[in-house]
């Protein structure tokens, strides 16, 4: 539970209309999961933050099951403009491999794995491999810390709770892998993984689509 940060934005909009969407009912699925989880977790009913060890293990299988329920889905047409100005359309991502990252500054998990994700911009940032991460945080916010820094090395775009929304996940940080049709090839959240493990799981995956 400790790398998990649960999403801080609106979902049941998205509840309702999850039947018949695709990522959009499998993020339904795991929200579902989880809210169940904590419901009948008997540390939470007496007022303990952490969750039983059972409770642990199912919130980790209903993750594995998102993750697998996601694989081969299509994302979200998306349209967005980075901080430093560069301006993505959803022509702009296909034919190419795209590594996205959702995450805010404030995340502690997040943080800790940039210098892992970093490792993958500067094997495949001049390859046929966009590198996106969508923030919630405000532009504002971001610049200083994250443009022109080397902290970050993807390509950031801020205020991002909407996109998020579409892409309906319950923790930060998450990250997909996309195929060059927009197929979601390898998805988790933090919880799912060690903070120093994005590069081994992606660079694989990378690799083999680039051949």
């Amino acid at each position: 539970m400790k790398y998990l940060v649960f999403l801080a934005i609106a979902i049941f909009p998205l509840l309702s209309n999850a039947q018949g969407q695709t990522i959009q009912t499998c993020g339904s699925k795991l929200y579902q999961a989880q809210k169940t989880i904590y419901a009948n977790d008997t540390t939470q009913k007496y007022g303990l933050k952490h969750l039983s060890s059972h409770s642990s293990l199912a919130l980790q299988k209903a993750s594995n099951e998102w993750s697998e329920c996601v694989r081969g889905k299509k994302i979200p047409d998306l349209e967005f403009t980075t901080i430093n100005g560069k301006r993505y359309r959803n022509a702009d991502l296909r034919g190419k491999v795209l590594v996205i990252n959702f995450w805010f500054k404030g995340c502690g998990p997040c943080v800790a794995e940039m210098p892992s994700l970093n490792k993958l911009v500067k094997e495949f940032g001049t390859k046929n491999v966009n590198f996106i991460g969508f923030a919630t945080d405000e532009e504002p916010a971001l610049k200083p810390m994250y443009l022109n820094t080397g902290k970050f090395l993807f390509d950031i775009s801020a205020n991002a709770g909407d996109i998020a929304q579409r892409f309906v996940f319950i923790g930060f940080p998450t990250t997909y892998v996309v195929d060059q049709n927009g197929l979601i090839v390898k998805a988790w959240t933090g919880n799912m993984v060690s903070m120093g493990q994005p590069y081994d799981i992606v660079a694989p995956i990378v690799r083999s689509l680039l051949r």
